[in-house]
């Protein structure tokens, strides 16, 4: 789903604040810098964008990320009882070591004006509208004072003006600002790094120097000593001289798995500890850089490709269960045959206008695939008032079909794609907005209605729609959400291609939420807290194995045959090489 990237725009302006306000300083690292965030900012152009405030009504992004910051200094002091001044330097140094610098002169520049201000028993809102980062009194993420708001000038016109001033960031070409791994010597699409749309995100290359090698390579015209397909198995068996892969895997079908979506298909997640005040402690960040450079994402722990836990600072907890796992545990032949093709904000269109193009798979020498149309949310999901900016049917039939008629020349005969439905957003209203947010835990006194609320006063909301206190626009909404349901199932019923098959689910959340619910679980335990809008892990895991145990009821050609061989290939190989 869509969330206009505020929580990834958020950390990333922090720095970026700094980068341009204490230029002097760090100038000799502000190529290396800008080079940073131009990659991870190409990965998030909607964020970039928002960093322009000239359009942004009353501030936009900027607004947020100020009025966030100002909010948990201030709660942070109150909890330990500590001057504000010591509190900005404090959580400097829970940043990772690369961050000090530009945080520490930010903090330099600011900290007067932010001590000013709560010093007067300002507001965060209040604050920042000084500060000229905010500029609607009437957005408030705080309960609003109960005297009028005067503007008090604390900050000095030069400060104020360094808010809203920004390096030149250029978007970097390749890498993941076109979502393909940024470390890829031999351009195959698959990566020997883990982050920046690396094995997080795709089977990990096991020789990123010949793009004949790679995750789901079907044709060998290799040695025998070659693991061609990254799958951990490769050599001869002593015995017999017969090659292992076609020993162990040669006549067991194949199929890799894959998923074409939106922030939802990627696992959108961030930290609660890093917006609950107390929480926060010299190891929350420790991760920060590794958590950005995969976008705020977590593919690695998904519905579709999980595949493993790591263990950075604020990894989701709960168990993995994925398609990815359930059919390797069929066949181990299909080791790191999975590529998560998610991007935060994509809709029909984007993915027609080029993420589709970014799946890697070679028509005449690779395995079929299984592939998941995920795109849940965001054609109906804007922070723009009404239904004028939502995709209609026939955009979406168009966008739908140009990206299947690519897949067309792309898939290898025998694939699948499974659509997968947009979802009924009406129950994240209906669970979470009288639910305190992590950011109002310390004084209980933001909800998630004041969240959402804040957002659309800003026009920045996730989905202005489905957000909304008015159940007339949330109705809204998920109809239009079931005529785009209804183009799905009307190309399955009418459109034919070579090379796959297609399928149409609707979305399993209703199904998942019954499962949960007799569990004895609530509704809002599914929800990714920070942003609200997000299955969390837990909805993860559950829509892995609802989805699975459809495949074996009623989809069983979705089910690839049990691998004779998997305990042979786990003595042999162990663990396969691993991801």
């Amino acid at each position: 789903m869509r969330t206009m990237n505020i929580l990834v725009t958020l950390l990333l302006v922090t720095l970026v604040f700094a980068v341009q306000t204490n230029a002097d300083t760090i100038e000799k690292d502000r190529a290396k810098w800008i080079s940073f965030f131009g990659k991870l900012v190409g990965a998030h152009a909607d964020a970039y964008n928002s960093l322009n405030t000239e359009d942004q009504p009353g501030g936009g992004i900027m607004c947020v990320a100020c009025t966030v910051i100002v909010g948990l200094v201030e709660q942070f002091a109150q909890i330990h009882d500590k001057p504000v001044v010591n509190v900005l330097d404090e959580l400097c140094s829970f940043l990772p070591l690369k961050f000090r610098v530009p945080c520490d002169a930010a903090v330099k520049i600011y900290a007067p004006h932010i001590i000013l201000g709560l010093e007067n028993h300002d507001t965060a809102d209040v604050i920042c509208l000084d500060l000229g980062v905010c500029t609607n009194a009437t957005c408030h993420l705080f309960p609003p004072p109960t005297k009028d708001v005067q503007v008090r000038n604390y900050a000095s016109e030069d400060v104020r003006e360094a808010y809203v001033k920004f390096p030149e960031l250029e978007v970097v070409g390749g890498g993941v600002g076109n979502h393909l791994p940024e470390l890829d010597l031999d351009g195959d699409g698959f990566s020997t790094s883990e982050t920046l749309r690396g094995g997080s995100w795709r089977g990990k290359d096991c020789d990123d120097t010949n793009g004949h090698i790679y995750p789901g390579r079907k044709t060998d015209n290799f040695p025998a000593y070659i693991d061609h397909d990254c799958n951990g198995i490769y050599g001869v068996d002593p015995l017999t001289g017969e090659n292992f892969e076609e020993l162990l895997c040669g006549n067991i079908s194949h199929y890799g798995i894959a998923i074409l979506g939106d922030s939802a298909a990627a696992h959108f997640h961030v930290p609660p500890t890093y917006m609950t005040a107390s929480e926060i402690s010299n190891t929350t960040y420790m991760a920060l850089v590794d958590i950005l450079e995969n976008e705020m994402d977590w593919p690695q722990m998904s519905t579709t490709t999980g595949h493993t836990i790591t263990n950075w600072m604020g990894t989701p907890a709960n168990p993995v269960s994925s398609m990815y796992l359930y059919g390797r545990k069929q066949n181990q032949c299909t080791h790191r045959d999975f590529q998560n093709v998610g991007v935060n904000g994509a809709r029909s269109s984007s993915m027609a206008n080029g993420i589709v193009q970014t799946l890697s798979r070679n028509q005449n020498h690779d395995h079929p695939l299984i592939v998941s149309f995920a795109l849940i949310g965001n054609d109906v999901c804007n922070g723009h008032y009404g239904t004028q900016d939502m995709t209609t049917p026939q955009e979406f039939y168009k966008n739908v079909m140009e990206s299947l008629n690519y897949l067309e020349t792309k898939l290898p005969q025998g694939s699948y794609v499974v659509f997968f439905g947009l979802v009924d957003g009406r129950i994240l209203w209906d669970s979470m907005h009288d639910r305190i947010h992590p950011i109002g835990t310390t004084n209980n006194n933001v909800d998630y209605a004041a969240v959402y609320e804040y957002l659309a006063c800003l026009e920045i909301s996730p989905c202005w729609g489905w957000l909304n206190p008015d159940a007339y626009w949330r109705n809204a909404t998920s109809q239009r959400a079931a005529e785009l349901n209804q183009v799905y199932q009307d190309i399955v019923a009418n459109t034919t291609f070579q090379n796959f098959e297609m399928l149409y689910f609707p979305t399993p959340l209703p199904d998942i939420i019954g499962v949960w619910g007799a569990l004895g679980g609530d509704v809002w335990q599914l929800i990714e807290p920070i942003d609200g809008f997000h299955p969390d892990q837990r909805a993860n895991a559950l829509l892995a194995e609802y989805q699975w145990g459809l495949y074996l009821t009623n989809y069983t050609f979705l089910v690839p045959p049990k691998n004779p061989n998997n305990d042979d290939i786990s003595d042999l190989f162990l663990d396969q090489g691993g991801y």
